[in-house]
C-alpha cells in the first residue's frame, strides 16, 4: 500500500467558487516495489481535479497506471480506480492485478559497419544489458539503444544510425522479440587544426595535441586536449570544435576558437581555514613575455601567522604544461606555535610528464633560513638537489566524485658542498576519493624521514610537524611533534599519518561524514600515536566543497574537541 499527495490547495470565500480537491492515491493488491514506484511517478503528471470522483479523471488514472506497468513488461495488468466521497480530501484507491510479465524470447541484434571490428563495440556486445530470457523492461531497452549511440559518438562513428529498432510484443503468448539493427558507418579521423588568424600560441597548441593527423576520432581525447589548453594560462578561453560540414574524406577539421589573455592579469582573493584563520592572496600574471611562450607570475599570500612573496619564471621546452623549466624565488616569514622564522629560497626546476602520466621534477634549491624553533636559535644555509614525482587525477569537476593524488620526493644537502649541514629527506603522501551510489570514501596517508647528525641541524621548514585540518583533526595546527625541556615544539625526524572518512549522502549536494585520524611526528617513535575521531557535514557548493567537522582527540591535548572548517579543493 502506498500513498502520494498531488496537491494541497483549498480555496474558500464568501462567494461560490469551485473547491480544488486534496487528492491522495492508495495502491492495493500489489507488493512489487518497482511497479508501485513506477505507477506513482506516472501519476505525478496528472493535473489537479476540482473533483476526482468523475469518469474522465478516473479513466486518466487507469490509463496512466497501465502505461506505467507496460513500461516494465506487465501487458496483462488490470486496473480499477475508485474514490472516497469526501470532496475536500479525496482518496483514489487503485486496485492492481499485475498479471504475467512479458518474457524476452529472442533478440534480433545486427551490427554492421566498421564498428564490427572495434574492440569497444565487441565489449558492449559481450556485456549487453538485454538478454534472452529476461523480463521485458522498456527502460533497459532504451538504455541499451542509447549505449550504442553514445559509443558511436565518442569514437567518431558520426553517421551511425538504427535501420531497425523495435519491440514486438505478443500479448497472447506474453512474449517479446527485440530488433536492434545498428549501422555504425565509417569511423572518422582527426583532421588539421584550423586557426582563424596567426597566433604565437599556435606552436604550443600543437605541442599539447594528444592525437596525430589521421588518427581515429575519440571525443574523450579531444576533451582532454581542450582542458590542457585552458590550463596553460595563455588564453582567456579556448575551445576546439569539430567542423563536420567541412570534412575531407574521413578527416574532420578542428576549428580553434580562442581569446588571448591580456598582457597582465591580476587576481585577489580571501579565504579561511581553522589552521591559518583568514588568509589573503594577490596574484599577478604575465602569460606572454615573448614569442617563445615564456611567462612570469608573482604571488603574495598573507595571514596573521604567515606571509610569503614569490615569483616564478617559466620557460616551455616542448609544451607549457608538462615539459618546461621554472625558476622560482620566494621569501617567507612564519610566527606560529613555537616557530618564528624567516626563509629565502631560490630554485631551478625541470618539469616533465612521463609516459605513465607522472610529473617528474628535477631541481636544485638554495635554502637560507634563520630564526627560533622552540627555545633554539638556528641559522642554516643549504644547497639541496632533489627529485619529485607527483600525479593527480579526478572526475566530477570541482566537487570530486573520483580522484587520487600522489606525491613523493627526495632531497639532500652535504656540508662539504656549499651547505652548512648535511641533511637527507624522504617524503611521500597519497589521497584517494571514491564514490559508490552517492556513498563517498576518503583515505589518505603520509610518511617521511629525515637523516641528519641532529634535528637541530635541520631548518625548521624541513622538520616534521603534524596535526590540524589536513592531517590529524582534533589537534591544533602542527602541534603534534617532539618538544624540548621547556615543552616547546622542536619538530621530528620521522612522520607517519593516516586518515579514513566515510560520507553518507543526505542529498545530491549534502553528505554526513564520520572519520578517524591518527599519526605521529617523532624522533624515535617513543611518543604516543595521536588519534582522533569525529563527524561533520560536507556541502558540494557551486564554488567547491565546504567542510565542517567536530573532532575528538583520544590522546592528551589541551582541548576536549576541535572544530575544523575548510573551503576549497580536496586534491
Amino acid at each position: 500500500m502506498k500513498k502520494i499527495r498531488l496537491a494541497s490547495c483549498l480555496l474558500f470565500t464568501s462567494l461560490s467558487i469551485p473547491v480544488i480537491a486534496d487528492v491522495s492515491f492508495e495502491l492495493e493488491g500489489i507488493d512489487n516495489q518497482q511497479a508501485s514506484d513506477n505507477i506513482m511517478v506516472f501519476l505525478k503528471g496528472l493535473s489537479i481535479p476540482e473533483d476526482a470522483d468523475n469518469e474522465r479523471y478516473l479513466t486518466e488514472v487507469t490509463e496512466l497506471s497501465k502505461d506505467s506497468l507496460m513500461a516494465l513488461g506487465y501487458y496483462q495488468a488490470k486496473i480499477a480506480a475508485s474514490v472516497t466521497n469526501d470532496e475536500s480530501d479525496q482518496l483514489v484507491i487503485i486496485q492492481v492485478d499485475l498479471g504475467d510479465r512479458v518474457l524476452i524470447v529472442d533478440i534480433d541484434l545486427k551490427l554492421t559497419g566498421e564498428a564490427l571490428d572495434d574492440a569497444n563495440f565487441k565489449n558492449l556486445l559481450l556485456n549487453l544489458p538485454l538478454k534472452k530470457g529476461q523480463f521485458l523492461n522498456h527502460g533497459v531497452y532504451e538504455s541499451t539503444k542509447n549505449r550504442f549511440k553514445t559509443l558511436a559518438q565518442r569514437f567518431g562513428y558520426f553517421d551511425a544510425k538504427y535501420s531497425k529498432s523495435s519491440v514486438e510484443v505478443s500479448k497472447n503468448n506474453n512474449t517479446a522479440i527485440i530488433h536492434l539493427w545498428f549501422d555504425s558507418g565509417i569511423r572518422y579521423q582527426f583532421g588539421d587544426l584550423i586557426f582563424d588568424s596567426d597566433t604565437p600560441a599556435k606552436k604550443f597548441v600543437n605541442s599539447l595535441r594528444n592525437f596525430k593527423l589521421g588518427e581515429p576520432f575519440d571525443t574523450n581525447m579531444l576533451n582532454i586536449f581542450n582542458q590542457d589548453l585552458n590550463e596553460t594560462g595563455y588564453f582567456k578561453g579556448i575551445t576546439i570544435l569539430p567542423e563536420f560540414e567541412n570534412k575531407q574524406g574521413r578527416q574532420i577539421p578542428l576549428r580553434v576558437i580562442y581569446y588571448m589573455r591580456p598582457e597582465d592579469s591580476f587576481n585577489a582573493g580571501i579565504g579561511y581555514s581553522t589552521d591559518e584563520g583568514i588568509r589573503g592572496k594577490f596574484r599577478w600574471l604575465r602569460p606572454w613575455i615573448n614569442t617563445k611562450g615564456h611567462s612570469i607570475e608573482s604571488n603574495f599570500i598573507a595571514s596573521l601567522e604567515k606571509q610569503e612573496a614569490s615569483i616564478t619564471y617559466k620557460i616551455p621546452i616542448e609544451d607549457p604544461l608538462y615539459n618546461y623549466f621554472a625558476i622560482h624565488s620566494a621569501y617567507k616569514m612564519l610566527d606560529q606555535n613555537d616557530t618564528n622564522t624567516k626563509q629565502y629560497i631560490a630554485s631551478f626546476n625541470r618539469h616533465r610528464r612521463l609516459s605513465n602520466e607522472w610529473l617528474r621534477t628535477i631541481y636544485i634549491r638554495y635554502d637560507k633560513e634563520s630564526g627560533i624553533q622552540g627555545t633554539q636559535k638556528f641559522s642554516t644555509e643549504l644547497i639541496l638537489p632533489g627529485i619529485s614525482f607527483d600525479k593527480t587525477r579526478s572526475r566530477g569537476g570541482i566537487n570530486i566524485e573520483w580522484g587520487e593524488k600522489h606525491l613523493v620526493y627526495f632531497e639532500l644537502a652535504n656540508k662539504n658542498v656549499f651547505s652548512s649541514n648535511s641533511v637527507i629527506k624522504f617524503y611521500g603522501q597519497s589521497k584517494l576519493i571514491r564514490t559508490f551510489d552517492g556513498h563517498q570514501f576518503v583515505a589518505s596517508a603520509e610518511a617521511g624521514a629525515i637523516f641528519a647528525d641532529s634535528i637541530y641541524d635541520v631548518p625548521s621548514s624541513m622538520r616534521f610537524f603534524t596535526g590540524g585540518d589536513q592531517s590529524i583533526r582534533g589537534y591544533g595546527y602542527e602541534e603534534v611533534a617532539p618538544t624540548d625541556s621547556s615543552d616547546e615544539l622542536v619538530g621530528g625526524s620521522f612522520l607517519a599519518t593516516g586518515s579514513l572518512e566515510y560520507r553518507f549522502p543526505l542529498s545530491k549536494a549534502w553528505k554526513l561524514a564520520v572519520f578517524s585520524d591518527s599519526g605521529v611526528a617523532t624522533d624515535d617513535f617513543s611518543e604516543p600515536i595521536s588519534m582522533s575521531a569525529g563527524s561533520g557535514i560536507v556541502w558540494g557548493s557551486p564554488v567547491g566543497p565546504i567542510r565542517l567537522y567536530v573532532a575528538f582527540p583520544f590522546t592528551e591535548t589541551e582541548d576536549d574537541f576541535k572544530i575544523h572548517f575548510m573551503v576549497g579543493p580536496e586534491l
